[in-house]
């Protein structure tokens, strides 16, 4: 005789199966929102930008309020009417009228930044440096004397000897002459970087000289502050902040690029181990991408580096 079967009985285990389903269920969702909240947590441990003797050390608490430059820089701007002016720049420049293309150009980014007059400034600011010194503002004439060198000839004018060596097609800078007249930029460049644009304008006597794109630190970990430069590296060693072990310009772990430009800010001492720097790795440009320095493309740090002397301001802003 078959045993009889009560309702209950799947009822109860029914209950059973379904606390069961109930309690796996919450335990998956403890589980995803742990896992989610340990990814959101910023765990990354400084990997790069610390120079040789120096220790990347400021961190989101050590940094001090940001400061707004008098000359903030400006949104992009397209218009019409620049298109224009920006065709008539480039007339210019196919006809070699480098120095009235600047004048153009000079013109309309002063009022509106156009970012195709934008780029066409910093090419044609470059080229007048080395194929018609002359026209170039502050350019000067200068005769050789004895017991010159181009060292400290770069050190009178506030310049460099590689810009020196670039207008003059100089490439001994040993083999200079008594009485030989040298081309000098005699002016004063100034360096302001964008964080949120992520953008580093280099500036001649208060005026836009040429933009590049740069990447700065993640989270903002760059200090929005006035810095200068104090040392200047080709080649640059790497100090990896780990184990404070120097790797050589050349190992793929050297981060630094072909130049190391580094920043001080005597208001802020604390603040060491910043710097404008190369990089290899091309997709990190244009974006908060560093451990808090500057970084540029190789080709684009060269040249700035040639262009810049030691103790050029460096005004960092959000």
């Amino acid at each position: 005789m078959a045993k009889p079967i009560y309702a209950g009985s799947y009822s109860n285990r029914g209950r059973g199966r379904w606390r069961r389903v109930f309690i796996i269920f919450l335990l998956l969702q403890v589980a995803v929102v742990g896992v989610f909240l340990f990814l959101k947590k910023d765990k990354e441990e400084p990997t790069e930008e610390t120079q040789t003797n120096m220790t990347f050390g400021a961190t989101d608490d050590m940094l001090p309020p940001p400061i707004a430059p008098s000359d903030p820089i400006m949104d992009p701007v397209s218009t019409p009417e620049s298109r224009a002016i920006v065709s008539d720049a480039k007339a210019a420049i196919d006809g070699n009228q480098l120095h009235d293309a600047k004048a153009i150009l000079d013109k309309l980014v002063a009022t509106t930044p156009d970012p195709e007059a934008i780029k066409l400034l910093g090419e044609v600011n470059i080229r007048l440096l080395t194929t018609s010194p002359m026209q170039v503002p502050g350019m000067q004439r200068y005769s050789i004397k004895s017991g010159d060198r181009l060292s400290t000839i770069a050190s009178r004018f506030n310049t460099t000897v590689a810009l020196i060596q670039k207008m003059n097609n100089i490439s001994d800078p040993n083999r200079i002459q008594i009485n030989q007249s040298l081309f000098v930029l005699d002016s004063i460049f100034t360096i302001r970087v964008s964080k949120s644009r992520n953008q580093l304008d280099l500036m001649q006597n208060g005026k836009l000289f040429k933009r590049y794109s740069v990447g700065t630190g993640r989270m903002g970990k760059t200090p929005a502050v006035e810095f200068y430069i104090y040392d200047k590296i080709i080649e640059p060693p790497w100090t990896r902040p780990t184990d404070n072990k120097q790797i050589e310009f050349g190992d793929e772990e050297n981060v630094l690029g072909t130049r190391w430009m580094a920043l001080k800010a005597d208001d802020h001492p604390e603040l060491t181990g910043f710097g404008i720097h190369g990089t290899w790795e091309r997709d990190s440009i244009g974006k908060q991408s560093s451990a808090g320095c500057v970084r540029m493309l190789n080709e684009d740090v060269e040249e700035l580096f040639d262009l810049v002397p030691r103790k050029t301001t460096v005004i960092i802003s959000d």
